[in-house]
């Protein structure tokens, strides 16, 4: 059977094998049937939560141009994306973006 090393690797830590890890993970458990309840609760369990706010903007998307988005892969890949042009339509977005002032 595959043997487990130690996390810190130092000579000192004691090996664990499979059967005596999974042992030990098995007496830490309240009952038998809620095995994988358990391990989640010791792990400290991920949650996510969506706000209103999120699921609602979430909603409101535009439907993605897939056409646009394989047009500009084409021109940057193909190098003819970035032109003068384009370049200094975007720095005036970012301009008018920040505000006067800025």
């Amino acid at each position: 059977m595959t043997e487990i090393g130690p996390i810190g690797g130092g000579a000192s830590a004691q090996r664990a094998s499979r059967p005596q890890l999974e042992a030990e993970a098995r007496a830490g458990e309240t009952r038998p049937g809620d095995r994988a309840q358990t391990r989640s609760a010791r792990r400290g369990a991920d949650r996510v939560e969506v706000s209103s706010l999120a699921r609602e903007l979430s909603q409101q998307q535009e439907p993605v141009r897939q056409d646009l988005i394989d047009r500009v892969r084409a021109e940057i890949d193909s190098g003819s994306f970035e032109t003068d042009r384009r370049v200094d339509g975007a720095i005036d977005r970012i301009m008018e973006d920040l505000g006067p002032g800025r």
